[in-house]
């Protein structure tokens, strides 16, 4: 009892949709089309074949009516329980091409399967051969047709639009290592249409953005509550507020790179022991006891022989380059009337205070001369100051 492969036409707009060519099988699939009915037809008249055989044996005939008088008998019926298996078999499938679940047809399909495989299984039951044989094919038969209905029906579906496509083949090992990415990545697939490495890839940022911002609308969350003393406001305000949109617009605003410079100059390594720290005259310079110069972009040679060589202009430029530090943005123009110095001035001390060569309170000229005394040299005598 087998139903045939092609059971019931496709509806007009599954079988031929405009532009396409669906109903035609590929090429390469069109030999094991042909194998198939040729599996379903020998299937077909074995099971037939072995309900007429239990059917002849089983029933209590007459002594007298020959076998194949009652062959002739039996025979309707028993193609009448293959036949009903192809009929509903082809109306399940139909209907379920439609759109439509077809319980009640798929229902009626499988207890026909039963009926033909019972009827083999326990007539033959004295024959284990033929009990294996007989009631053995139906189930292989029919469960191979449930597949094969299944993979025209998708095809049928796909060729007219309306089935996903598939996604790519992630294999066991990324499942395995990655399961929560995966899974990720093969809807995005699905979704947008990514290849097997870029749905990985945008599954990873996704996921770390989600739980990035997931800690962050926690610490939010909290911050809020801690404004309000009343547990009934705090509830209120954070429920109030999307806690979300804050958290995202607090990651759009966060200035990245000034928390890199910032940690960039806690890794800065110490300052070596001794006395002085070095003896490169353009290059950042310590003392013992004081504070290491984070290495910056040096100034031009004729802006370096601006630094004052005595100590009280030198403290004087020291304590403008502090208030210059402090506010960052002050206008250079308004700074310069305000302390009676020039505009130039003030892109000076701008210039060599950035580089740290302003936060000893030695003069640069001074530890020169301090170094080259100790090494026993006289270094040449700086420019004087404008």
């Amino acid at each position: 009892m087998i139903p045939r492969p092609d059971a019931g036409p496709l509806p007009a707009d599954v079988a031929h949709p405009a532009g396409s060519h669906a109903g035609s099988p590929p090429r390469h699939s069109r030999a094991a089309e042909a194998a198939a009915w040729v599996f379903y037809t020998i299937a077909a008249i074995g099971s037939t074949v072995g309900q007429i055989w239990v059917g002849v044996q089983a029933p209590p005939w007459p002594a007298d009516l020959h076998w194949a008088w009652r062959a002739v008998l039996v025979a309707p019926f028993a193609a009448v329980i293959d036949l009903g298996g192809v009929v509903t078999a082809a109306f399940a499938d139909t209907r379920q091409r439609l759109g439509e679940p077809a319980y009640g047809w798929r229902v009626l399909s499988a207890a026909t399967v039963v009926l033909g495989v019972g009827i083999n299984a326990v007539g033959h039951r004295h024959t284990v051969y033929l009990a294996v044989v007989f009631g053995g094919l139906g189930c292989f038969a029919y469960s191979i047709w449930l597949m094969h209905s299944a993979a025209r029906r998708r095809d049928a579906l796909r060729a007219a639009g309306k089935l996903a496509d598939t996604a790519p083949v992630y294999g066991w090992n990324q499942w395995r290592r990655e399961p929560a990415v995966t899974r990720r990545a093969r809807s995005l697939a699905l979704a947008h249409g990514y290849t097997l490495h870029e749905s990985l890839q945008v599954a990873r940022q996704q996921l770390r953005d989600e739980q990035r911002r997931a800690a962050l609308t926690r610490h939010v969350e909290t911050l809020i509550r801690s404004r309000h003393k009343d547990p009934v406001r705090a509830a209120i305000a954070a429920t109030t507020l999307d806690i979300d949109a804050v958290a995202a617009t607090l990651t759009a605003q966060a200035d990245v790179a000034g928390w890199a410079r910032l940690i960039g100059a806690d890794l800065q390594p110490p300052a070596p022991a001794g006395p002085l720290a070095t003896a490169d005259p353009t290059g950042p310079t310590t003392t013992a006891g004081a504070t290491p110069i984070p290495h910056q972009p040096m100034p031009p040679t004729d802006v370096l022989r601006r630094v004052p060589t005595s100590q009280p202009a030198y403290d004087r430029w020291r304590q403008l380059w502090a208030e210059l530090a402090t506010n960052p943005t002050a206008d250079a123009k308004q700074f310069a009337d305000r302390h009676g110095i020039s505009l130039r001035q003030v892109q000076w001390i701008r210039s060599v205070g950035a580089t740290g060569l302003l936060d000893s309170p030695i003069p640069p000229a001074v530890r020169l001369a301090q170094l080259a005394a100790a090494n026993g040299h006289q270094p040449p005598q700086p420019a004087p100051a404008a």
